[in-house]
């Protein structure tokens, strides 16, 4: 049966243990890894157009080969996840991805890249299911959003380092250094991996772990609910969005901007170093809210992430029609500022609405269709950049997509954020 809500009540005055923060910084630092394999091509897709290796279709082609490889592959992970732990499915997938980055740097064919760069989404699958897995069994429900806050933060922390990093490898060591310099900070993850986790030492987990056959629950089940499509849909406006920033924010200060590739890569880092701030701030201003207002998650939820989409609309679209660079950097700065205040909470409604057993299936699904935005942003971008010539009508359809899908699912299709889902009577 679903969990009835309670009030939240503070918990007692202390910090994480050592081996919490482990945790948590460990899966920043994979997501981190997994922006920064979106940025490479960000940097140096502008490098092949204008020197003819690609045109900006296939550039656009094959960032979006990466979103639709994770996308697919969250319907498998997921499930993965939940039947076999992460301790097992998240260091292969983050093999995979290290290995897939590497490889990108060795070949040029547009086929073969197209298989390396599925590769690589495969990889990243693991690692969105995991997440939520593994901050449910070590971090407290009152932290929750601020450990969220502190991993999604990767997906900004990723660009604002991995931008000026590819953009100094690139110029440094030619465009395969960039691939080769970052895939090896896969290993260095898989070496932290396996030095730090310890299944035993999780503060919060289940004295006896549910069995296989307990954590399978079919999609049909999940599917039945509303609340299932309105995180599909809405996590589709809010990754549109920063797939957008992600794929095509170097390409838009080249070949709009005319800047070039030194400094585009210092003013690129920028709105993912302001969102940093306001993904942290997000996280911390939910939790202490959500106490605040006893436990009232559907208040906190729906006006933080509801606010923050409608504000990075507005700041999206009066980018679109500012052509000096300041001021289209200062609202492009602000729509990822908004972006940061929705991340802790978009991404803790899985653990708000679904038990243990189950929550890696429905973060899955969650990010399935979020990464199903982000696998059509970059391609969508590139094609109408080459119908247009320009980026206003792309930054434009970017906004409207934050508004219609995110807010649209998140506000007005979800209802009430509590325990909903329940794990079917005959899985137990």
């Amino acid at each position: 049966m679903a969990e009835p809500q309670a009030p939240l009540k503070p918990s007692p005055a202390r910090g994480w243990s050592a081996y919490q923060w482990g945790i948590v910084l460990l899966l920043l630092f994979g997501l981190v890894l997994s922006a920064i394999d979106k940025v490479n091509l960000a940097v140096t897709g502008p490098y092949w157009i204008k020197h003819h290796l690609f045109t900006a279709p296939q550039v656009g082609l094959l960032q979006a080969i990466l979103g639709w490889s994770l996308t697919f592959f969250l319907l498998i992970a997921g499930p993965l996840v939940d039947r076999y732990h992460p301790r097992v499915v998240l260091p292969i997938g983050m093999l995979l991805t290290s290995l897939g980055t590497w490889v990108t740097g060795m070949v040029t064919s547009l086929g073969v890249l197209q298989v390396v760069r599925g590769v690589v989404g495969m990889g990243q699958a693991a690692l969105f299911p995991s997440a939520p897995r593994l901050i449910v069994e070590n971090i407290e429900d009152q932290d929750r959003s601020k450990a969220i806050s502190i991993y999604f933060a990767g997906n900004k922390v990723g660009p604002t380092v991995g931008i000026p990093l590819a953009s100094f490898f690139l110029l440094a060591l030619g465009w395969r250094g960039v691939f080769y310099a970052t895939g090896a900070l896969g290993a260095v993850w898989l070496i932290l991996w396996f030095a730090i986790y310890r299944r035993n030492k999780a503060p919060i987990a289940a004295p006896v772990e549910a069995s296989a056959k307990e954590q399978h629950v079919s999609w049909g089940h999940l599917f039945a609910y509303r609340t299932t499509w309105a995180l599909i849909f809405g996590q589709f406006g809010y990754l549109y969005v920063l797939y957008v920033f992600l794929t095509w924010l170097p390409g838009y200060l080249v070949l709009q901007q005319h800047l070039g590739t030194a400094l585009s890569g210092a003013l690129g880092s920028l709105p993912f170093i302001i969102s940093i701030v306001t993904t942290l701030f997000g996280g911390w201003l939910a939790d202490f809210w959500i106490v605040k207002s006893r436990g009232n998650k559907t208040l906190v939820r729906k006006t933080i992430v509801g606010g923050g989409l409608f504000l990075s609309t507005v700041f999206i679209i009066i980018a679109a029609f500012s052509h000096a660079v300041l001021p289209a950097m200062i609202f492009l700065s602000l729509t990822m500022a908004a972006m940061g205040m929705v991340t802790g909470s978009v991404n803790a409604l899985p653990m708000d609405l679904a038990p243990r057993a189950i929550v890696s299936s429905l973060s899955s699904l969650q990010n399935f269709g979020g990464n199903l935005g982000g696998a059509f942003a970059p391609l969508i971008t590139g094609l109408l950049l080459a119908k247009t010539h320009s980026f206003q009508v792309p930054l434009i359809v970017t906004g409207l997509v934050a508004l219609v899908f995110g807010v649209g699912s998140y506000v007005l299709l979800m209802g009430e954020v509590r325990p909903t889902y329940t794990v079917p009577a005959s899985n137990s």
